[in-house]
């Protein structure tokens, strides 16, 4: 009698845990997901805070690298600009120069006339605002908890005025 209830303990537990463990593996699993989608937003609002730091200093829009050590000497032959250091410092997120958007407002209450874009004719005038936003879409990588959120749009916006006109 007492070696049947010994074997009827050891099917519940097996049973149990059964029941259990799907349930702890998708909290395991969403902790895992919900850590990466802090680390994605973390880095496309330092993408957009990189970007707005290089529009602050330097309104060329687009160029084939991201080299600040370099000066620029031809705008014609950049080594960075805006939307190129913002893409490059999401890099591990894959964010690409396109999900970059560079605009320039008029600070409130001035009488600053900030063309967007700026053109050689209409130039960028000291004190405009340069605003960059990231746009970024996170998928969560375990499937069940991609099925129940989808994908997730972020965006992150960063504002900085123009401190120098080039070119």
């Amino acid at each position: 009698m007492t070696a049947s209830r010994s074997v009827r303990r050891e099917g519940q537990a097996l049973v149990e845990f059964a029941l259990v463990l799907p349930i702890f593996l998708l909290i395991v699993f969403g902790v895992f997901d919900l850590g990466r989608a802090v680390y994605a937003y973390n880095t496309v609002a330092n993408a957009a805070r990189e970007g707005a730091r290089v529009a602050s200093v330097n309104q060329i829009v687009s160029s084939p690298d991201c080299n600040e050590s370099k000066p620029v000497e031809d705008p014609s032959n950049a080594h960075w600009s805006v939307k190129t250091c913002a893409a490059s410092s999401a890099l591990a997120l894959g964010v690409q120069a396109s999900d970059v958007t560079v605009s320039y407002t008029p600070p409130p209450s001035t009488s600053v006339i900030c063309p967007d874009p700026p053109t050689p004719t209409s130039p960028i005038h000291v004190g405009c605002i340069a605003s960059v936003t990231v746009v970024y879409t996170f998928n969560a990588s375990t499937p069940v908890i991609g099925a129940l959120v989808g994908p997730i749009h972020m965006s992150a916006t960063s504002a900085a005025p123009v401190e120098r006109v080039f070119p």
